[in-house]
């Protein structure tokens, strides 16, 4: 669960079901039980980036303000063809996703059942999950690290932005 609220919410709903599924609520342990998991079905935002870099296969729903939908079709704000990250960042219809009305639970529950019922489906998703997440490194902590020490010189020798500020640095 993604905090005590929520954790509340589906402790009710699972003691006021018939049949009392063996379920176990964690809270704040996200990576963890991403990493164990078969399949998530997440609220689009960067949870969705945390499971692909889990590479824990999921279905993704997004829901707004009634408001909001209206306005974001109306004045056509959004148009793009895909919305979770994943999507996204491959590049095509990886992830299953869901917004707004079609966000119910029989689309959900339809698109897991899937997504479980196809391991070769899964595998793609995962290899494809792998590949995003070498992409998004790409040596970043390097060059980062490259960039920083290039500022410093350049601030050391007196040169670039902030240069005349006062501020010195030694490399």
């Amino acid at each position: 669960m993604a905090n005590s609220a929520t954790h509340s919410e589906f402790a009710r709903a699972l003691a006021a079901h018939p049949h009392k599924p063996r379920v176990q609520l964690l809270v704040g342990q996200a990576r963890r039980v991403l990493a164990a998991a078969d399949i998530a079905l997440v609220a689009s935002g960067t949870a969705t980036l945390e499971a692909l870099l889990c590479r824990c296969p999921m279905v993704v729903a997004y829901r707004v303000n009634a408001a909001t939908a209206f306005l974001l079709r109306k004045l056509r704000l959004v148009r793009l063809p895909q919305f979770s990250l994943p999507n996204l960042l491959a590049g095509r219809a990886l992830v299953p996703e869901f917004f707004q009305e079609a966000a119910v639970p029989a689309n959900l529950c339809a698109a897991v059942e899937r997504v479980l019922a196809d391991p070769a489906q899964r595998a793609a998703m995962q290899q494809e999950f792998d590949r995003i997440h070498r992409m998004l490194r790409a040596g970043g902590a390097a060059r980062a690290a490259d960039e920083v020490l290039a500022l410093l010189a350049a601030r050391a020798q007196g040169v670039g932005p902030h240069a005349s500020d006062g501020v010195r640095a030694t490399v």
